[in-house]
């Protein structure tokens, strides 16, 4: 970060970092998070410019920092998928952050 400013991050900009942390392509995180694959790859590179980002090793550095998961921590995006029914039941109405 230029002259070390914390970057403040709106809810979804944190959504996609994690996932982009995961390795998660922009279709991926469109069908978890909403909107279309375009409209994801858009805010990636807005995103990553906003935080001067350009490896995996950083895009997991800056998530570590700035964007951790909740405490519900899962192993695998397979993990993340099959707890979403269950949220839903517990009353969330959307997929776990």
């Amino acid at each position: 970060m230029i002259n070390g400013s914390v970057p403040i991050l709106s809810p979804r900009e944190k959504r996609i970092l994690r996932r982009l942390a995961r390795g998660y392509s922009d279709r991926a995180i469109a069908v978890q998070i909403g909107g279309r694959p375009e409209q994801v790859g858009e805010q990636r590179k807005r995103l990553l410019q906003k935080l001067q980002i350009s490896s995996q090793s950083e895009i997991a550095e800056a998530a570590a920092q700035w964007a951790s998961w909740p405490s519900y921590k899962f192993t695998t995006a397979v993990d993340e998928l099959h707890a979403w029914p269950k949220h839903r039941e517990n009353g969330g109405c959307e997929p776990p952050s």
